[in-house]
């Protein structure tokens, strides 16, 4: 199969359902009992302490976190297993690699985007309190980018990605007030939130990890007098390949990688393999940690007098 290897397909279902929502979704764990949990996302899904889960609602379940990746967050089984495997180099395609699709991994959950909120009032307060600056909200509400969701009571900010023929493939979600995020069902996270340069020949991106460092990137350039739609911005949800190989197949102009990801351990090794990786393809690959701060957003707040270099990191 394009993309990994037989020996990545192995450890990817090595990963247990518990350890990748403890590392990856923690906020989505919910105890309800000794030894069983359910997620906020779907009360009907139980999992044990065991390893095993069950989707009572929809009668199915499985073993890892490679089952849970595929049939309840509608990854393809290639993204699920580059995100299980993302401490591993992505392998260069081959067309020499004929693997059949593995049985059940056709059974997804479709994708539909939040339904929205009669305004966004709450998001821009929320998103204006981090620093991000108004031409860059107005031009991703506009584009339907970004938007307000209430979820009993609760405001959210999503964050949608698109695919190649601006059909929506992948919602975000932030809430307007406390630490909760996480995927929409069904999100395919290589079309992950993306904002467009305003010129189809723009020949760079700048990758971040969240939408939130995005939407600061394309602040700091506001703020320094440039012109901030001269590149394209590109979240990856994480730290995986899935959302970049897939810009890139999307736009084969661009020749040149800003890597924005975080200041911390993670972030650094992350950027350090993804320069290697896009390097020996022929990109030019920046990498640009944030000069202060943990990430861009830590860093724009900073350079606005918003938060004080001495504050703990978030």
């Amino acid at each position: 199969m394009n993309g990994i290897t037989k020996e990545q397909i192995e450890q990817a279902r090595r990963v247990g359902i518990l350890a990748y929502m403890r590392a990856y979704e923690p906020q989505e764990l919910v105890k309800v009992g000794r030894s069983e949990y359910t997620t906020r996302t779907h009360d009907s899904l139980r999992i044990s302490e065991n390893g095993k889960w069950n989707w009572c609602s929809r009668g199915f379940g499985g073993t890892n976190a490679l089952n849970y990746l595929v049939r309840v967050k509608g990854l393809s089984f290639v993204s699920a297993v580059q995100q299980l495997c993302e401490d591993i180099p992505a392998p260069a395609a081959s067309a020499s690699q004929t693997w059949e699709r593995p049985p059940n991994s056709q059974t997804l959950i479709p994708f539909s985007e939040p339904v929205q909120d009669r305004n966004n009032v709450a998001a821009l307060r929320y998103l204006r309190g981090r620093g991000i600056r108004d031409p860059v909200l107005n031009y991703c509400i506009e584009q339907g980018l970004l938007y307000q969701t209430d979820h009993k009571g609760y405001k959210n900010c999503v964050f949608i990605g698109r695919d190649g023929a601006g059909k929506s493939q992948y919602a975000c979600v932030r809430g307007c007030s406390g630490g909760w995020r996480g995927d929409v069902a069904g999100s395919q996270k290589q079309f992950a939130f993306r904002i467009p340069a305003r010129g189809p020949d723009a020949s760079r991106v700048e990758v971040y990890e969240a939408p939130i460092d995005a939407l600061s990137g394309a602040s700091l350039r506001i703020l320094a007098g440039r012109d901030w739609r001269t590149v394209h911005y590109l979240a990856l949800g994480g730290l995986n390949y899935m959302a970049l190989d897939q810009f890139l197949a999307d736009h084969p102009q661009v020749k040149t990688l800003q890597l924005c990801l975080d200041n911390d351990q993670r972030g650094r090794a992350f950027a350090k393999k993804l320069a290697g990786i896009y390097g020996e393809r022929g990109y030019t690959v920046r990498d640009l940690p944030p000069p202060k701060g943990k990430d861009y957003n830590d860093y724009l707040q900073l350079r606005l007098g918003m938060k004080h270099e001495l504050e703990p990191e978030r």
